[in-house]
């Protein structure tokens, strides 16, 4: 008897031996030996990969959504019935339907990151002894105002085209494994068209700060406008590293939502403040830059909320991170 087989003993022994828990020991083997195989791929000894797979694979409270047997194992079967689940067809429909919309949402994230851009750029271009031209910073403003309602009405079409497939998003389905083969498949197909846009938007987004510092310690009394070059130059950086992993690096978040991983992003978190904070964060964020800008005439010290805004957001997902009860956090990692 392999190892395997005698972890699934351990697990099933303490439930009945009804048809519906032969089944879902049957799928929960096929997946562990599938997983044992790949990791045995990757350069682990057998005992190795079998010893990662038990400790990846948990108690089977905790794999029981994927396989369907909460109620098998509650016992009550009539009081709460199981999630209904996933088939391969509709999980198919789902990634198909996800990968046709995936542009607008490459196209309209980077625009609400670009929207301030014309107006940093018509402030930079025409600023004088009088401040900027004032055709400049409304045509700047109706272009951000513009680019913000473009971005609006491309992520309403793509909600529009995506409501059909919304209860496979919501996770009200429970993955089959022919679903779970599927989010397998789907992450090994386009693992290198991900990890490139992964490692070219981390390039980018690493490098994006260059252009500000560059810009700050070339300015000068007589040109200091020139921080905002920098600025509209590093938006530009940050809009396309978000363009690149958007476009091509759409499959792992397609197999977490088939294998239902939850997302663990501050939008999402269970810490309702941490919600509440994180749903206002950039507006907030844009409307500090421009008061700013504005009433304290300080175009050229402004851009500074920007990075310091993107670390104060990592640390707030770190925060909630911290905060995440173990329970929480275990049900994110099943």
């Amino acid at each position: 008897m392999s190892v395997i087989d005698s972890y699934l003993d351990t697990l099933f022994s303490p439930y009945p031996d009804s048809p519906r828990l032969r089944e879902a020991r049957t799928e929960l083997r096929a997946m562990m030996e599938d997983q044992q195989q790949d990791l045995i791929a990757g350069g682990l000894s057998e005992s190795q990969a079998v010893g990662r797979v038990i400790a990846e694979f948990g108690t089977l409270e905790e794999v029981a959504p994927v396989l369907g047997i909460d109620a098998e194992l509650r016992g009550d079967q009539g009081r709460a019935p199981a999630a209904p689940r996933l088939s391969l067809a509709r999980a198919q429909e789902y990634v198909e339907t996800f990968r046709s919309t995936q542009s607008l949402a490459a196209a309209s994230v980077p625009l609400f990151v670009l929207c301030p851009v014309p107006l940093l750029l018509g402030i930079a271009l025409t600023n004088g002894a009088d401040g900027p031209a004032r055709w400049a910073v409304g045509a700047g403003l109706t272009l951000l105002l513009a680019l913000v309602a473009a971005g609006i009405v491309m992520q309403v079409r793509r909600r529009t085209l995506m409501a059909e497939v919304e209860d496979i998003e919501a996770g009200r389905l429970a993955p089959s494994p022919e679903v779970l083969a599927l989010a397998k498949d789907l992450r090994q197909e386009h693992r290198g068209a991900s990890a490139r846009a992964f490692a070219i938007a981390v390039s980018l987004w690493i490098l994006c700060a260059v252009p500000i510092l560059v810009t700050s310690f070339a300015a000068t009394s007589a040109h200091s406008m020139l921080p905002l070059y920098g600025v509209c130059l590093t938006l530009m950086m940050v809009a396309t590293g978000l363009w690149v992993l958007i476009g091509r690096g759409w499959a792992d978040g397609v197999a977490d939502t088939l294998e239902q991983v939850p997302d663990d992003s501050p939008e999402t978190s269970v810490h309702p403040a941490i919600r509440a904070i994180s749903a206002g964060y950039w507006p907030l964020v844009t409307a500090i830059f421009l008061a700013w800008g504005f009433l304290g005439e300080a175009w050229d010290r402004a851009w500074m909320v920007w990075p310091v805004a993107a670390v104060l957001f990592g640390a707030l997902w770190a925060v909630d991170g911290a905060l995440t009860p173990p329970e929480e956090a275990r049900r994110r990692r099943a």
